[in-house]
């Protein structure tokens, strides 16, 4: 019986991530992610050229998460949106999985900082199944790995499939070789310094590189192997450039999730927090002279918090790794009596589960979710009625399309060819050409679309061309022929 209610108290922590990560799709790159998948799976090759948009078309392009997109087509194929919900929940639940024993986190830390953890990764869970899920998921595999280093050197070998597999399903590969690097740079920075009180610097570092210069050389070359395995890729070095070009690129500028959170906003806040119970738990670590052994990771996931100021998709990838820095601060609460606690850890446990539960009825809504109600949610509206009035009366040629709305149309209406998507913000030809750019100019009318050889507009409401486009009208120059709450429809006469 005892042996039960310890596995119960184990099982309930994750299965109440499970239930507060499922949620319905509203990833606005859905469509062409499946029409990949598709492809690949219907002509056994992958996709190498641009076929779906007029913009750019035939384009040569690194896809970075061309294995993702495999997975997310053949879960889609046999569970519909359902499928894609309960893989996303899986996918989190692991990731908390391998974070939590990376941390060390008893079944009393895991109530307290997985609650707050669904919080705060619940902006990038929302969305659904997604490739950056997956690199969250294997960024949790590779600290697992290495908090049990040293006590197990070989675990390292490990890394080796993981990065080849990394980079095979998300581009994001390219920051856990970073992380990675930072961790063995401190690790063995740390190794060479000790006891530096002793002896000069010079003197230290000399002593301390001969007594451990074969572990320098294994950890070396666990990172060159590593790094060489994520060569093994069908684009070669082509994802590498891909992923290095979001470095610090200009054209990320106007793509939401490489800005920083808008300063007062509910993520800023969070930050915020997030901040204060940081210096919290490091005062802890400090006190119960445990913070010296945390420094080759902690210096590694401090820099990629203080990232995360200055770029918002750092945040989700951050909040993970400080779990090792939360940790002493639910152990303050925590009751001194093994039984108290176990009482305790059960009522806290129901409480949460109930609450998560109901959060997510009813629960038909996973089960009927469909593309009218994926189109519905805030973070899309598009509009099927609309899409299908530009399908039946033909106004397929010469059409501007808005950006979010390349994947749904790409997917769901192959007789229209957007003119960009999702695919695209990052694009640049041998010439210099930036088809995100070229698009970007009109939607926010700072260039003339009427001298353009567009001759449908299809855009929202929220978009500034779309108040361009009504004073066109008013001039007689262009003509309105659909409209709802989410679009208009514009011809030009």
């Amino acid at each position: 019986m005892k042996k039960f209610l310890n596995f119960l108290l184990a099982f309930f922590p994750y299965l109440i991530v499970f239930i507060g990560s499922i949620y319905t799709s509203n990833d606005p790159d859905l469509g062409w992610h499946l029409k990949n998948g598709e492809y690949f799976l219907k002509h056994h090759q992958i996709l190498r050229d641009n076929p779906y948009t007029s913009l750019m078309p035939n384009f040569h392009w690194a896809n970075v998460s061309w294995g993702t997109d495999i997975i997310t087509y053949i879960a889609y194929h046999f569970g519909g949106f359902l499928g894609l919900s309960l893989l996303g929940a899986l996918i989190v639940t692991l990731t908390f999985y391998f974070f939590s024993k990376a941390a060390c986190l008893s079944v009393w830390d895991q109530i307290f900082l997985f609650s707050l953890l669904l919080f705060l990764e619940s902006p990038i869970n929302a969305v659904s199944f997604r490739g950056q899920q997956i690199s969250l998921l294997f960024l949790g595999v590779l600290f697992y790995l290495i908090s049990l280093y040293p006590k197990s050197k070989k675990i390292l070998y490990a890394t080796i499939p993981l990065f080849l597999l990394w980079v095979n399903l998300h581009g994001e590969f390219l920051l856990g070789l970073v992380m990675f690097l930072g961790w063995m740079l401190v690790y063995i920075l740390q190794k060479l310094l000790s006891g530096i009180e002793k002896n000069t610097i010079f003197e230290t570092i000399k002593n301390n590189l001969v007594v451990n210069k074969k572990e320098i050389f294994f950890l070396l070359l666990i990172f060159t192997m590593s790094l060489l395995a994520t060569l093994i890729n069908p684009f070669g070095v082509g994802i590498h450039m891909d992923a290095l070009y979001h470095v610090g690129s200009p054209l990320l500028k106007n793509i939401a999730e490489y800005l920083p959170f808008n300063p007062l906003s509910q993520p800023w806040w969070n930050q915020v927090v997030v901040a204060v119970f940081l210096g919290i738990g490091l005062i802890f670590l400090y006190f119960r002279e445990k913070l010296s052994t945390q420094i080759p990771a902690l210096f590694s996931i401090l820099l990629l918090y203080i990232l995360s100021f200055s770029v918002r998709r750092y945040a989700w990838p951050a909040y993970y790794l400080i779990l090792p820095i939360l940790k002493p601060i639910p152990g303050f609460l925590k009751p001194d009596s093994k039984k108290v606690t176990n009482i305790t850890s059960f009522i806290l446990l129901a409480i949460l589960l109930v609450i998560t539960v109901a959060g997510k009825l009813p629960f038909e809504n996973f089960q009927k979710f469909n593309w009218n109600a994926y189109c519905k949610d805030e973070s899309m509206l598009c509009s099927p009625a609309s899409a299908s009035y530009l399908r039946d009366h033909q106004l397929t040629s010469n059409l501007y399309t808005l950006y979010g709305w390349g994947g749904y149309l790409i997917w769901n209406y192959p007789e229209i060819k957007p003119v960009i998507d999702g695919r695209m913000h990052m694009w640049r030809d041998e010439k210099g050409y930036s088809g995100f750019e070229d698009y970007y100019s009109y939607e926010q009318d700072k260039k003339d679309i009427d001298k353009t050889n567009y001759n449908v507009v299809y855009i929202s409401p929220e978009k500034p061309l779309y108040n361009q486009m009504i004073r066109l009208t008013q001039l007689g120059k262009w003509k309105l022929v659909y409209k709802d709450r989410v679009s208009g429809i514009f011809v030009r006469n």
